[in-house]
This record gives C-alpha cells, structure tokens and sequence, in this order.
C-alpha cells in the first residue's frame, strides 16, 4: 500500500557556457542575497536571516508586481555552501507559487578555454500549475538572462574589488585567486 503513496518526483538540469572565467563569475554570483541582480524577473531578494555563505540563512525572493498587483515570492534556505567547488545548494521553505518540496544546487564550473558554465539543477515535487518542462524552460531562460548579465557586468566597469557591481567606478578584473579570496587587477579609471 505505501507503494502506492509515493510521491512523484522531478529532477532536471540546465547549463550555459560564459566567456567569463569562474573566479569572476563565482565573485559575482555567490552572494546568497543578491539574486535580484542577476536573475531576470527577480526584483527583490532580501536577507531574512543569517550571513551569505552561512547554511540555515533564508532569503526573500519576489518577483515585479504584476498589473493585477500579485507578486509572485518564495522563501528559501541556503543549505550547503561550498566556495572551492562554487557551489550552493537551497530549498524553497514557503512560496505563493505551487511549491512543496524543492531543491536545488547552483554551480560555477570550469569552462571552455577561459571561460565557465553555470549549472542549475534541482529534485522537488510537482509543481502545482506547472510542467515538468515548463519549469526547466523558465529555469534554462532565466539563466540565459543571468548569462548576460554575468558577461555585462565582468566587462564593465561597474565591478569593484569583492566582484559586485556598483554604480560606476574602479575596473576590477579577478585575475588570481589564493586561499579561497579574490585579487584584482585595477584598471585605472
């Protein structure tokens, strides 16, 4: 009879390839509270509780309002972090969007010549109101758009030394990467 109960489970997985080398699209992308930067139709992400690479913190995600005034939100917690394989790992504790059970691993890979791949994949119950593969199409668009905006911003000069993006500014290109901080080269402005 518990055969019967078993919960339907999806898994899946997208990738892209960036020109931008890993070091400074992990600098750009670890920060557990700055999603809204680099993910399209993402308009807040805010720290609810916690510090960006400690496990248990939970983030504030919502997307824009809609004309009807919805905004769609989750609450998610950073579950594992793991700077030498730029990896974290999170799952949805609430949402107004059809989640239950979710996780997900995000990872900044090597890539080809000097560039990287960024990897998103996840395990979680079905999703009401979605498919299978519409919600891997949202995911392999949203990190597209993220794709961009990484290769935007690492060719800018609106980097400063920790790799995020300010308003104007120094250029900083991560070059060399020792016990697990960051070096840049600075561009003079």
């Amino acid at each position: 009879m518990n055969d019967q109960h078993q919960i339907e489970k999806w898994e899946g997985k997208v990738a892209i390839d960036l020109s931008t080398n890993e070091i400074q699209a992990w600098s750009l992308l670890s920060d557990f509270f700055s999603l809204h930067l680099w993910l399209p139709g993402v308009s807040t992400c805010e720290k609810v509780a916690g510090s960006e690479s400690l496990p248990g913190s939970i983030r504030y995600v919502a997307s824009p309002a809609y004309e009807s005034g919805e905004v769609n939100w989750a609450k998610e917690e950073l579950t594992g972090f793991d700077p030498v394989e730029r990896s974290f790992s999170y799952r949805v504790v609430d949402s107004n969007m059809g989640f239950g059970e979710y996780v997900a691993c995000f990872r900044v890979l090597p890539g080809m010549k000097d560039g990287c791949r960024l990897e998103w994949s996840f395990e979680c119950e079905p999703v009401i109101g979605w498919t299978q593969e519409g919600l891997l199409g949202y995911m392999d668009s949203g990190l597209k758009g993220m794709a961009e905006r990484v290769e935007k911003a690492s060719n800018s000069d609106m980097v400063n030394f920790e790799g995020k993006v300010i308003n104007g500014g120094t250029n900083c290109k991560a070059n060399d990467e020792v016990n697990g901080q960051i070096h840049c080269e600075v561009n003079g402005a």
